[in-house]
């Protein structure tokens, strides 16, 4: 029986023309052989599978090859290219860090880099895993690494860049490899069922490229298993069936069920997909995927990040039609949470269940449909107000949602609006008409759209109880905003401070001088202390503010010395030097000089 060789074997790249998805690298390679500016050390870093230790081969073959194709390529002719292929070439040698990591297995590759190549021009050392390195092995690589001989040339290799000494990592060439496209490896992947006289279908391809995660050897590995256990052509069936993967159908069908609002058809689905051996928790994150690719399918410049063939990206843009951008940006949010809490519960396919309900009813509730937009959609369907307890939003507490109205109320404002929307007391009832009219005029807060179209019986009437009282409190504010001048304002200051316990706010506030300008407060203050102390007391600014329903009253404080003629200026006291107090108390004893002479004291000019 014949030997059978693993694709990712068979099929590995022996030129940098063959290495997919890494042209940066293959690029900038190629050009330091062709100018001969090679380093002496190299740093290849990056996930698994992406050709690290490949790219080192075909470099450490090229620098050995007696006779490179342009430079850059081994011509597979030569003594070194056949004893390389052979493996049993003598200036190539590679070592796994993994299980030759000590200080000892350094020393040893030290003694071989100190014997020159026997055949050849140079000496190519590949050390894979090279993070797997002890401290003190890196210590003592660090250097040879540095200064090694003209014909040694050192390639490392790493998964892991972080668990490498700076030391190393400043010593050696760094090349970060990335992960490989999908698209590359369904290409990649093509090509070798051709070779292999194969057939598959392109969402097949396409699902093995997305488990590969970036990785052409995990592609290869997933590749050849699905090829064993199939004869003839490759369907999406049997990778899904393989790989334990669950099949996008579960996602669309579930999308459609709560556009629908079915959620009793979303419920049989997570039954199947339970049944199926799979847990809610992949359900769930293969859920938040699909409405991101919906999502993502909204816009013509994003669709082409969709990871899939073009098919399936086809499917998702059908069904992106289908949800509103609010639905899809609700639903990403919930499945998320979903996932969040997961974990953490004692019945996970409780929690799925309830995360599918409200998505089950999050389209009716975007989309407004209790409250019919067009008189088309009446028609179709009149929803009963009175049974339908999950769609009609609770109006009656509608006046606290608009931040507007409740942050300028007063006290006697509240008042008079949760007693049922009476007339303020205070004002006369032509007044009080004007002042209504005006506050029609002015701009309503924003209501739900459609809020009145096709509303009928109890609905209509709470719609019309909140307008009033929308209306009424914006005539309180009308009336309050007329009372805003400099004596009432004065007055609101002076209560504020008398009753301050702080004698420094009460001084502060006193020497303040007010004037209105707009809606704007500027108080004149004499110096920065003054200042200071008036900007941090914001609870007389918001009792203002409250008093007369000026949400956007602005507080400018400066400092004019000129209006307060009476207030002296501070004086700073200086501090005086040693000699300076000395000739003070001489001039004002005479027996001090005597003193300071008799005790040897001698005065310094530093200060003290």
């Amino acid at each position: 029986m014949s030997q059978f060789v693993v694709s990712a074997r068979k099929y590995r790249p022996t030129t940098f023309e063959d290495v997919i998805g890494q042209n940066h690298v293959a690029r900038t390679l190629k050009n330091a052989l062709q100018s001969d500016k090679l380093a002496h050390a190299f740093l290849f870093c990056g996930p698994r599978g992406v050709g690290k230790t490949t790219c080192a081969r075909i470099l450490a073959k090229v620098i050995n090859c007696l006779t490179p194709v342009d430079k850059v390529a081994p011509c597979n002719q030569c003594s070194s290219c056949k004893s390389f292929n052979e493996n049993a070439s003598f200036n190539i040698i590679e070592l796994d860090a993994a299980s030759n990591n000590s200080v000892e297995h350094i020393r040893t590759l030290i003694e071989q880099v100190r014997f020159q190549p026997q055949q050849g021009s140079h000496k190519v050392f590949i050390i894979d895993e090279v993070h797997m390195l002890s401290t003190q092995a890196f210590n003592a690589f660090l250097k040879t690494l540095e200064e090694p001989p003209p014909y040694a040339i050192f390639i490392l290799a790493t998964t892991e860049k972080h668990k490498i000494l700076p030391t190393i990592l400043s010593r050696c060439q760094i090349f970060d490899f990335k992960r490989i496209q999908t698209s590359d490896i369904v290409e990649q992947l093509q090509r070798i069922l051709t070779n292999e006289g194969k057939t598959a279908d392109v969402e097949a391809l396409h699902q093995i490229a997305q488990k590969a995660d970036g990785g052409m050897r995990d592609a290869l590995s997933i590749f050849d298993k699905v090829a064993s256990a199939v004869d003839g052509n490759i369907t999406y069936k049997d990778v899904i069936q393989h790989l334990n993967v669950l099949d996008y159908e579960y996602f669309f069908k579930t999308i459609d069920a709560c556009l629908r609002g079915d959620a009793k058809d979303a419920f049989l689905i997570v039954d199947d997909v339970i049944k199926n051996g799979f847990e809610p928790d992949h359900f769930i994150q293969g859920i938040a995927e699909h409405v991101r690719n919906l999502f993502l399918s909204k816009d013509t410049t994003t669709i082409n990040l969709l990871d899939c063939s073009e098919e399936l990206r086809q499917r998702y843009y059908n069904q992106s039609t289908l949800a509103s951008e609010a639905f899809l940006l609700s639903a990403l949010d919930m499945t998320n949470q979903c996932d969040i809490n997961l974990p953490r519960s004692s019945n996970k396919r409780l929690l799925t269940e309830l995360t599918l309900s409200k998505l089950a009813h999050l389209n009716h509730l975007v989309q407004g449909n209790i409250f019919a937009g067009n008189q088309s959609s009446q028609e179709k369907k009149t929803p009963d107000l009175n049974n339908t307890r999950v769609n009609t939003p609770d109006l009656s507490n509608k006046t606290t949602e608009s931040p507007r109205l409740t942050s300028s109320a007063t006290p006697t404002q509240s008042a008079a609006s949760t007693s049922g929307g009476q007339r303020p007391a205070d004002l006369p009832d032509q007044e009080n008409a004007q002042f209504v009219e005006e506050a029609a005029s002015q701009p309503m807060p924003e209501l739900p759209k459609n809020l009145l179209t096709g509303a009928s019986g109890p609905l209509k009437s709470k719609v019309a109880d909140l307008r009033k009282k929308l209306m009424e409190e914006e005539a309180q504010k009308l009336h309050a905003q007329k009372g805003f001048n400099l004596e009432s304002v004065q007055k609101i200051w002076d209560d504020y401070h008398e009753a301050n316990s702080s004698m420094s706010t009460k001084t502060a506030m006193k020497h303040s001088i007010l004037e209105i300008e707009d809606k704007k407060l500027k108080v004149s203050v004499p110096n920065a202390a003054t200042k200071n102390i008036i900007l941090q007391e914001n609870m007389v600014v918001d009792r203002i503010r409250d008093n007369f329903g000026l949400n956007n009253l602005i507080l400018e404080v400066e400092i004019d010395k000129s209006k307060f003629p009476d207030v002296e200026e501070t004086q700073i006291k200086q501090t005086l030097t040693t000699r300076e107090v000395y000739e003070h108390f001489k001039a004002k004893n005479e027996l001090f000089a005597e003193f300071v002479r008799r005790f040897d004291l001698k005065p310094e000019t530093h200060h003290s």
